[in-house]
């Protein structure tokens, strides 16, 4: 079974700040990330537009990367993607 939460590709979109996200089952987002970045202090420098352009899928697709310092989850992105298009997530 291919996991729900392995990235295959992810682009930022700096009007919104948020993420496309394709995932390896296909599955593709725009995981919105404008109100989350000021709820959390590690996630600060996102607010920088030229940090925030330099978003990639990390080693092995489990997470999206700026850089060595600051990483967001595959699954907290999955979780966050269906979240934002008003589906449940089965457990």
């Amino acid at each position: 079974m291919i996991s729900k939460a392995k990235i295959k590709s992810v682009k930022p979109v700096l009007g919104k700040l948020a993420l496309q996200v394709v995932f390896v089952n296909r599955d593709h987002y725009d995981v919105g990330l404008r109100e989350y970045i000021p709820q959390f202090p590690v996630c600060k420098p996102l607010e920088s537009l030229s940090l925030f352009a330099t978003a990639q899928v990390g080693e092995w697709g489990f997470d999206v990367t700026w850089g060595d310092d600051l990483e967001l989850a595959a699954g907290t992105l999955h979780r966050l993607a269906v979240e934002q298009v008003g589906s449940v997530m089965l457990t």
